[in-house]
């Protein structure tokens, strides 16, 4: 097959696709967001219609990331005002664009490309505070669907579009002169045509005309696109070190908060995923340990690292900020400031009766919740993990003292001490608090420490259970 050269050919071959961006559900999302007078009810409706993506919205809005209080939501109507519209919306285009594009065996590299999507829209969402005027909230929207013509052409599965995405990610600020190269086409233009022909937004048109004088919301869309292209060289590249400046002016942040929102988001990105039951991007998604690689700090370090983290979560949970957030800011505390190799925070489904890890910090912990399942119908008596659920109290393990059966707790990969504690809710346990030094062992301190930690998240769950 002659490979399609210029704009003309490539939106003729793009027509001829049955491509999953033209997804009803993606379309009318779209038009929703555009229309200042649409309701919830039609919002009800679009989801309503497909069985799948209802069961799916429910998990979602009763899952402890958005429903710390437990509040039983059974219906689509009790999820928008439990999530708010704007909330229910991008989780509804986000799960229906991204399973489309997942059918079957999907590629690396389209998984590579909807990760970085998704990732762009995290960090755009997390711009939307601290900006005025129209269009907010159609930022998280706007930057998933960013680079739409990306996903259009891969789903062509012409060997063309890989080479480009290839040299493309080997020399970014080259995407243009690559694009003309192998397309024929700027991949700015081919996305604005089919923004056009898909009727996707006018913010989102903006964003790809990418002008000097573009309003915050498009610029926010950019740079999140942008992050999203660049977090892999490290936050202290010289091409993520301008991007935090220009997060930095744009959010009218100090330097320093805007880089650990950068970070806190690229975390957030793959907890989101595991929530959205879309774990197949988290292997794409950034670590954060890749690219904010730090030197083990001295005791005296550590100590003031430990003091600031946790003056941190105290400011955060006096103003009011996410269970999310908090959870972050508690494992950063526990592994800069504490020392401590690897933690996690692991949450129980009662409903599937197993543990999923959510949260995590230390390296190679990343991946862990593509990977870590642990079915506690299968737990036997006398391992750890039965033992402490029976007790439920903060557990410290030391092989050295005591050598016992590591059961289900294996798959974790530590062969020095570890750390468990509940997290509960009216003596209901949600989650598990997990700390270990991977081969080394752990000292009395660190338990001091990590026992702290817990009382915080489970302080921080019943503040969020009394204000729902």
């Amino acid at each position: 097959m002659i490979n399609p050269q210029g704009l003309q050919e490539w939106m003729d071959t793009l027509a001829e696709q049955e491509l999953p961006t033209l997804n009803a559900v993606v379309r009318e999302i779209c038009e929703l967001s555009e229309n200042e007078k649409c309701r919830a009810e039609d919002l009800t409706k679009i989801i309503l219609r497909d069985a799948d993506l209802t069961s799916k919205v429910l998990k979602i809005a009763n899952s402890v990331h958005y429903n710390p209080a437990f509040a039983s939501i059974k219906t689509v109507s009790r999820a928008i005002v439990h999530l708010g519209f704007d909330n229910l919306r991008n989780i509804t285009l986000a799960t229906t664009l991204i399973e489309n594009f997942l059918q079957g065996k999907p590629k690396a590299l389209l998984i590579q490309s909807l990760a970085r999507s998704f990732h762009a829209a995290v960090q755009a969402k997390a711009m939307v505070p601290f900006l005025d005027g129209d269009k907010k909230e159609q930022i998280f929207i706007a930057a998933l669907l960013r680079n739409i013509s990306e996903l259009a052409l891969i789903s062509t599965g012409l060997p063309v579009v890989a080479e480009f995405i290839e040299a493309r990610d080997r020399e970014p600020q080259a995407e243009h002169s690559l694009a003309l190269e192998y397309l024929g086409v700027d991949t700015s233009l081919l996305s604005r045509h089919l923004i056009k022909d898909w009727t996707l937004g006018d913010l989102l048109s903006e964003a790809c005309e990418n002008h000097v004088h573009s309003s915050a919301a498009a610029r926010a869309v950019n740079l999140g696109n942008q992050i999203a292209t660049y977090i892999q060289r490290g936050i202290k590249s010289p091409e993520m070190h301008k991007l935090c400046q220009q997060t930095a002016s744009l959010c009218k942040l100090p330097l320093e908060d805007a880089q650990q929102q950068i970070l806190l988001m690229a975390d957030e990105a793959s907890v989101i995923a595991k929530i959205y039951g879309v774990d197949m991007l988290i292997s794409a998604l950034p670590d954060p340990d890749d690219i904010d690689a730090k030197e083990q700090p001295s005791s005296d370090v550590a100590d003031y690292l430990f003091q600031q983290r946790l003056n941190q979560i105290h400011k955060a949970m006096m103003a009011g900020d996410s269970l999310p957030k908090v959870t972050q800011l508690s494992l950063a505390a526990l592994h800069e400031g504490a020392a401590i190799a690897r933690v996690a925070i692991l949450f129980v489904d009662h409903k599937t009766k197993q543990l999923d890890v959510r949260y995590v910090a230390g390296k190679g912990t990343h991946l862990w919740r593509q990977q870590v399942k642990i079915n506690l119908e299968q737990l036997h008596k006398g391992e750890l993990l039965h033992e402490f659920l029976r007790q439920q109290e903060p557990y410290w393990y030391q092989p050295k003292v005591a050598l016992k059966d590591m059961g289900a707790l294996q798959v974790m990969g530590a062969t020095g001490g570890l750390f468990l504690a509940p997290l509960q809710l009216n003596k209901r346990l949600l989650a598990i608090a997990y700390a270990d030094g991977e081969r080394s062992g752990l000292n009395a301190r660190q338990f001091e420490e990590f026992q702290l930690i817990a009382n915080q998240l489970n302080l921080m769950m019943r503040l969020n259970a009394a204000t729902q």
